[in-house]
């Protein structure tokens, strides 16, 4: 039985990685004050509504949606699109996927954003102060100004307009959880997931023009099949 990835679908996948940490070391090395007023300013404490209280069972389902079952919907998407339509189908996402990670990079540099659950009295830093030894990994790894645009929105989405046939329901209803995630967890303000949204919205319509820019080139690692799907 032949696996589900191959080596040159690790080397597909590992270009938004990359990407990824560019995004991440952005961040970081942002030298611009934080904007959260600016999102404040423009929905207040809206997001509040989002976590009306903190249940632990309430908890270990959201954080068991954002850390684990997020980047598994992800990685299922390209598996079950390359099984189904075929290679170039998947990569048709990988190139959404990493065009939205990309415009993003911008807004964690120039308008770096706080977290709502460290800037609201109304909402509690669930992710980073309730999860036991998940906080120490999260505040490791998240510089804690990286809310605007939200990637997890981005990326789900991303996914949800590339789902397999079939699976179109599940697949937006899995971002919608997601999404709620990123609000109870107080991360996200609603902002973060309108921008984020919009922006894998413009990166999947833009990705056939990229995918043709490529074939023209002589780049393209997956001509599109001739008889189109």
């Amino acid at each position: 039985m032949r696996p589900p990835l191959d080596r040159r679908d690790c080397s597909y996948i590992a270009v938004p990685l990359l990407v990824s940490a560019v995004a991440g070391m952005a961040s970081e090395l942002s030298p611009y004050p934080l904007r959260t007023d600016l999102v404040h300013a423009i929905e207040g404490g809206t997001v509040a509504l989002f976590q009306p209280f903190v249940h632990p069972a309430l908890t270990t389902f959201f954080v068991a949606c954002y850390l684990l079952a997020y980047p598994a919907f992800l990685l299922w998407t390209y598996v079950a699109l390359k099984r189904q339509q075929g290679r170039s189908r998947a990569l048709d996402y990988v190139v959404t996927y990493t065009m939205t990670i990309v415009v993003s990079i911008p807004f964690f540099y120039f308008v770096p954003v706080g977290v709502t659950g460290y800037y609201l009295d109304a909402v509690q830093p669930v992710l980073y102060e309730s999860t036991g030894p998940i906080q120490a990994f999260m505040l490791n790894v998240d510089t804690l100004q990286k809310a605007l645009p939200s990637l997890h929105a981005g990326l789900a989405a991303s996914a949800s307009l590339h789902a397999p046939r079939g699976y179109e329901r599940a697949s937006w209803t899995v971002t919608g959880v997601v999404l709620a995630s990123t609000l109870y967890l107080g991360i996200h303000w609603l902002t973060d997931l309108a921008l984020g949204l919009g922006l894998a919205y413009a990166s999947y319509r833009l990705t056939p023009t990229i995918r043709g820019t490529l074939a023209r080139a002589g780049a393209d690692p997956e001509p599109a099949p001739a008889s189109g799907d």
